[in-house]
């Protein structure tokens, strides 16, 4: 994974304000991407507009919108990581039976064909 920060000193919504991008990030970061989603889904204004939320009276929707966004795909990153791993494991597993399945079987008929 690139980063495990949100990058908002680069948000197009930062208007500029490095200080203010941190205040931001740290609030979303400590009220968290379920009610911050819950938050968002209450507006219906552009992400030009501001909420409230949290301590910040005046959040810029976009910033938040932008932030959720690199959340979920981080999210999903880490859940196809966790697919690709799953599917290789499983494929491992299933080539080892394999092999203990037709290794009991050669021994078997082996041991019958020598007696």
């Amino acid at each position: 994974m690139k980063s495990d920060k949100f990058p908002y000193e680069t948000s197009r919504w930062a208007t500029g304000q490095p200080n203010q991008a941190k205040r931001w990030n740290d609030e979303l970061e400590a009220i968290g991407v379920q009610n911050v989603r819950a938050r968002l889904a209450q507006t219906n204004a552009g992400s030009a507009g501001s909420i409230p939320i949290g301590t910040e009276t005046h959040l810029t929707i976009g910033f938040a919108q932008e932030w959720l966004a690199w959340h979920d795909r981080r999210k999903e990153a880490v859940e196809e990581a966790r697919h690709r791993r799953t599917v290789f494991w499983t494929r491992w597993a299933a080539i080892a039976a394999t092999i203990a399945g037709a290794s009991a079987a050669i021994g078997w008929a082996w041991t019958i064909f020598h007696k």
